[in-house]
């Protein structure tokens, strides 16, 4: 969780909106510590999204989930595992083999 914590304290908002994102992360992992990863924690938890380009920047890939009836690029919950990169990765197997 400390790694964690350390990339998001390092990370340089782009905008006004990121800063306030960026301090709310935080607030969300010093308050509910662990529990802030999975989705269980219904206040708020951590989730990862991922776009995937072909070589040309001309496609995105995107999946339609059954559920919401809608299109989207690729993700999900990081259910408890702090490396949100491998979470990201890990959605790409799940929802595009």
């Amino acid at each position: 969780m400390e790694k964690l914590k350390e990339m998001i304290r390092n990370y340089k908002p782009y905008n006004e909106q990121e800063a306030r994102d960026k301090e709310q992360m935080l607030w969300y992992i010093e308050y509910f510590g662990e529990q802030a990863l999975v989705r269980q924690c219904l206040s708020g938890h951590f989730t990862t999204s991922i776009l995937i380009f072909n070589k040309d920047h001309t496609k995105v890939l995107m999946c339609y989930h059954l559920i919401d009836k809608s299109w989207s690029w690729l993700g999900g919950h990081a259910d408890g595992i702090t490396d949100l990169k491998s979470v990201a990765l890990r959605e790409v197997q799940e929802e595009a083999s």
